[in-house]
This record gives C-alpha cells, structure tokens and sequence, in this order.
C-alpha cells in the first residue's frame, strides 16, 4: 500500500510494528518531506536523519531545500511527549509521530497514569489530525499488561496497520564442516 496516496486531512494512521516500523517511517519521511513541509515528532528516538538524507539523495538532487521541509522534535518521557503535542501548532503540513508509546512502556509510570497522559495526547493528536494528516508508529510493549495502550491509539485510527516479525526459520547447523 502506498501510504503517501492515502494520507488526506484528518485522517489518523496508525502502524504497529517492532521497532516502531523505524526504516518505513524514515521512507515515509523522505517522500513527504520532497512532497512539501513535515512535522515529525519522535517519542522514542526512532527518527534517523542520516537514513533520511540518504533517501532524499536517491531521489533528488535538491537535498537540502527537501531537508529544510523537516521539522523535528523528540521527547523523552512521557509527560514530554503531552507537552510536546501541547506545544505543536495545527499546521496544514503531514505529522509523523514515532513511536508514540515508548515512554509510556515505562515501568515506572502508572498504569493509570499512563492512560491518563494518552488521552490527553490522543486529543492532541485528533486536533492536529483536523488540519492535516498524522501517521502514528508504535512498537509493541514489552510486557501484555501495557497492550491497552495500543488499543487506546488504534481505537482512534481511521486505518490500522499491523506488521509482525517473520518467524524464524528452522535449521540444522552442521556438525562438521567440510
């Protein structure tokens, strides 16, 4: 699916993936930002601007006006990344939001204080989400007793993606090599 194509004013799509789907959302980056301006938000140190520069290069040779078109912010908790919504104007440019519930993996933040702090960022995310697309990547959690987070986010997404891990395939290593 292209996801570029499916992107229109309010419309929330939520990819969930390990690694927070993080080389597809920098794929996703490079294409909207040759596209126009983006706000990528980053609530879990997954945006990796040199595997962004590097696709911008492959496909024009005005790298640095499509670079300009980014804008970047992370947080680093998850009181940051309420904070950081709060403070990230409703623009009519895409939002990428990276790993949106890393910080709320943690253990050292209340079940109920976790799903308070979610819904007042998921109503941030709506009210950006009026003005212009936002595609949100997750990771799963570490620990099932965390899962309801990702329901809370999806059950707010016109469109949901679920990528899983291959399953590994089983081998016999050699015993001998010849």
């Amino acid at each position: 699916m292209d996801i570029i194509t499916a992107l229109h004013t309010g419309s929330l799509l939520v990819v969930c993936a390990p690694h927070a789907a993080c080389e597809q959302a920098a794929t996703l980056a490079a294409g909207l930002a040759l596209r126009g301006a983006l706000t990528v938000l980053d609530g879990g140190n997954r945006f990796r601007p040199y595997l962004v520069a590097q696709l911008l290069r492959q496909s024009t040779v005005q790298v640095d006006a499509a670079a300009r078109r980014l804008f970047v912010r992370r947080a680093f908790t998850c009181y940051q990344v309420l904070a950081l919504l709060e403070d990230t104007p409703a623009l009519r440019q895409p939002y990428l939001v990276l790993d949106l519930l890393a910080t709320f993996y943690d253990d050292h933040v209340h079940e109920r204080e976790a799903r308070r702090l979610l819904e007042s960022c998921l109503w941030q995310v709506n009210r950006l989400r009026q003005f212009a697309p936002v595609v949100v990547t997750l990771a799963p959690p570490l620990v099932p007793e965390r899962a309801f987070l990702i329901e809370m986010v999806c059950a707010h997404a016109e469109r949901v993606l679920f990528q899983e891990l291959p399953a590994p395939q089983a081998s016999q290593p050699a015993l001998f090599i010849i």
